[in-house]
């Protein structure tokens, strides 16, 4: 006869199922949850769940804004199924990654946000590209790069500060925005545009322009993106690029899981 898996099972580890459930429930909530709605969610005392939160921050895979007292889950939790996302990402990007480089013939990357930084997970070269640092599994920086900020623009409040409070804003170029007040202006301007550009911000003679890749829970959590010279990619082209990756990052969106906005 099959043991009946209930509450009093002795296998059953309480506070182990307690956390898997409030992990359960930051997943579900993209702008972040209290210790009050959690708790009554599932139904134990708030000083169980913030003992609960308390070590899911401490080992990286929870953070709190302190400005709206929410607590969500960080990019680390993806390493848990970091290798099978991959694999069904670059599976649904891959065709629309082709058909960009036959319209643009300029090199196309695809990459997810691993931590504090985007790790590069497939690249088609360019017919007229020039060489770049970026190639697959190498990681580069969210604040400078086109896919970088494409992502960070749609992260919920406060998942950037505690990702430039890991890894602070660097200058690789003249053009590289190095204070959070101007990254905060620069990304409003993304999510008006809903695509980021990398203007020469990571490599001198580079321009990149890339819009966010969102997962079924509605988190964006990777970028598309078409980098090339900026003698090729500029005026009209950079346009007719921006729309074409935006057109292309929604398909895939869907193809994951994605739900589009009413």
């Amino acid at each position: 006869m099959k043991r009946e898996k209930n509450r009093r099972d002795p296998e059953i580890l309480k506070v182990v199922a307690k956390t898997f459930r409030v992990m359960e429930l930051l997943a579900e909530a993209p702008a972040g949850s209290g210790v009050t709605v959690l708790a009554r969610n599932i139904e134990q005392p708030k000083a169980t769940v913030f003992r609960i939160l308390a070590t899911l921050s401490q080992l990286g895979y929870a953070h709190k804004d302190n400005l709206s007292n929410s607590y969500f889950l960080t990019s680390k939790i993806r390493r848990l199924v970091h290798g099978e996302k991959r694999e069904t990402l670059c599976k649904a990007a891959r065709p629309f990654m082709e058909r960009l480089l036959s319209q643009f013939e300029q090199t196309v990357n695809l990459a997810m946000l691993e931590h504090d930084q985007v790790l590069y997970v497939d690249m088609l070269e360019g017919l007229r590209s020039i060489r770049m640092s970026a190639t697959i599994n190498t990681c580069a920086p969210v604040h400078c790069t086109a896919i970088g900020k494409s992502i960070a623009a749609f992260l919920p409040a406060g998942a950037l500060t505690q990702i430039l409070r890991a890894r602070p804003m660097s200058r690789l170029t003249p053009n590289t925005i190095q204070t959070l007040p101007a990254l905060q202006k620069h990304l409003e301007l993304v999510r008006s545009r809903g695509f980021a550009v990398d203007d020469e911000e990571t490599e001198i003679g580079a321009r990149c322009v890339a819009a966010p890749i969102y997962d079924q829970m509605g988190m964006a959590f990777a970028a598309l993106s078409v980098s090339g010279p900026t003698s090729h990619v500029r005026g009209q082209q950079l346009r007719m690029i921006a729309k074409a990756v935006k057109q292309s990052t929604e398909r895939i969106s869907l193809k994951l899981g994605y739900r589009l906005k009413a």
